[in-house]
């Protein structure tokens, strides 16, 4: 890997591990509390409100996209912590139905936009190899926030906590990485250590990992696009990792 590579892949590595980081834990709890599609509404309610930003020619404003999309994605939140109470054998269908409205209304926004394919593709996949150290620094403080509070308040982890941690944690990860990366390095990591007396954080990281490392490195060696990679990527860690973990619970 030549210097000038490692100069652009240093801050997608930094980006796709600090994702990571926020992440892991995240997903255990979501699968914990069997609301794995919360993941893909709140991600793509987050692109939604990018989306209509960027047609209503806004889109430099980082700040208020930022506002505008972190508002969106608590009052989701919010909405699916009212449900999972309210509503509680309903709760994924209106989760499902929300991502689907969410969606659709993007490719509704986006009908008459010369560059509508373009800008859905870059919503859904990410450019985390075009990811500066400016966007890092943006998000490193929401997501490693997340992850930090997650770790050392654990009150925090029920309730309505839980779904603004996590509002906020997609919210800063889906302009880094895209909406299909988001549910991946949510949902993947904690499937792999899934069956295990426990789901084990450091695996799930461990999973997740090496699946940023793994997936960033193919995709800019062999120039291929890094959101879909990294997806396959982190499937492949987590069905290695559930594998191992199997077999070795299997012949302790």
């Amino acid at each position: 890997m030549t210097m000038e590579t490692l100069e652009i892949v240093a801050p997608a590595f930094a980006a796709g591990l600090l994702v990571a980081f926020a992440h892991a834990p995240l997903g255990i709890e979501v699968l914990r509390r069997g609301i794995v599609f919360i993941d893909l509404a709140i991600a793509q309610i987050v692109g939604l409100v990018i989306v209509v930003v960027a047609v209503a020619g806004h889109e430099g404003s980082w700040l208020g996209v930022q506002v505008a999309s972190a508002a969106a994605a608590v009052a989701a939140a919010l909405f699916f912590r009212w449900v999972e109470r309210a509503l509680p054998d309903e709760q994924e269908a209106v989760i499902g139905c929300c991502y689907v409205l969410a969606a659709s209304a993007a490719l509704l926004a986006l009908d008459r936009d010369p560059h509508g394919g373009e800008e859905m593709t870059r919503l859904l996949s990410g450019q985390i190899l075009l990811a500066s150290w400016t966007d890092i620094a943006v998000a490193a403080p929401i997501l490693a926030g997340v992850g930090v509070i997650w770790l050392v308040i654990p009150r925090l982890r029920r309730g309505v906590a839980f779904f603004i941690l996590f509002a906020l944690a997609v919210t800063a990860a889906v302009r880094l990485v895209g909406v299909y990366v988001v549910f991946s390095s949510l949902i993947l990591p904690a499937l792999a250590v899934n069956k295990r007396d426990g789901p084990s954080l450091g695996m799930a990281w461990a999973s997740a990992g090496t699946a940023v490392l793994g997936g960033i490195l193919v995709s800019s060696l062999l120039d291929l696009p890094a959101g879909p990679v990294l997806v396959v990527a982190f499937a492949a860690s987590a069905l290695i990792f559930r594998l191992a973990l199997s077999r070795r619970r299997r012949f302790a």
